[in-house]
């Protein structure tokens, strides 16, 4: 089946609560400079796919991140997306993770996970579904560059998979989004995804910064 658009969902570089192991959720927080580091990489590691859209978060870690790869493709307008942002987590916000198990699970301020699944999937039936739909039709798929935060991610792909709005190519596994990882999804022309990578981080072999899981958690040192 020939494919309507390439989605590369990126997970944000890394910020300073990222590495205090704070809990970010809504705050908009700024990337450190190991974050902006992993930022110029990806954007290297991206710099010659040819995107022609890109969304972002409109948190300010996000959007520097999109802004680091857009900087290759200076013809490309980032949009900002309020949809796109972390889960809200209420009273969690700017505490460490140790204070999960401090605050009551009945806070009514947090985003209910049901509440953030469904505003992840409503974004992507609006602007990639219906979206690209609109597009003029072309032989190559539409390159779009999304990026936003390892829970909207994790959220997303796991919603899609679940309502058979996706699937994931051979060899694919469910991992954990690393700072500056890339998942990219196929669409095709019957609406329906194909997860042909998920949350690579590969492009940081080289570096000599800790990849982080969005708990704040050292993965590896790489």
């Amino acid at each position: 089946m020939p494919v309507l658009a390439r989605v590369y969902i990126v997970r944000h570089g890394e910020t300073q609560e990222n590495e205090d192991g704070v809990i970010q959720g809504q705050l908009d927080t700024v990337l450190n400079k190991v974050g902006l580091e992993q930022a110029r990489i990806i954007g290297e590691k991206l710099r010659s796919i040819p995107f022609e859209i890109a969304f972002s978060s409109d948190l300010n870690r996000a959007a520097k991140t999109a802004e680091a790869i857009l900087a290759h493709h200076p013809g490309v307008e980032l949009q900002k997306k309020v949809e796109l942002r972390a889960q809200f987590l209420g009273e969690l916000q700017g505490k460490t993770q140790m204070a999960r198990t401090q605050v009551g699970l009945e806070d009514r301020k947090m985003e209910s996970g049901a509440c953030f699944a469904a505003r992840a999937e409503t974004w992507w039936l609006k602007d990639i579904l219906d979206g690209t739909a609109l597009l003029p039709t072309k032989s190559d798929p539409y390159h779009i560059l999304v990026t936003t935060h390892g829970g909207f991610l994790r959220t997303l792909t796991r919603s899609l998979i679940h309502g058979r709005r996706a699937s994931c190519a051979p060899g694919v596994v469910d991992q954990r989004g690393l700072n500056t990882s890339v998942t990219i999804i196929d669409v095709d022309h019957t609406r329906l995804g194909l997860i042909t990578q998920w949350a690579d981080a590969s492009h940081l072999n080289s570096s000599k910064t800790v990849a982080r899981d969005e708990c704040g958690r050292n993965i590896r040192q790489i």
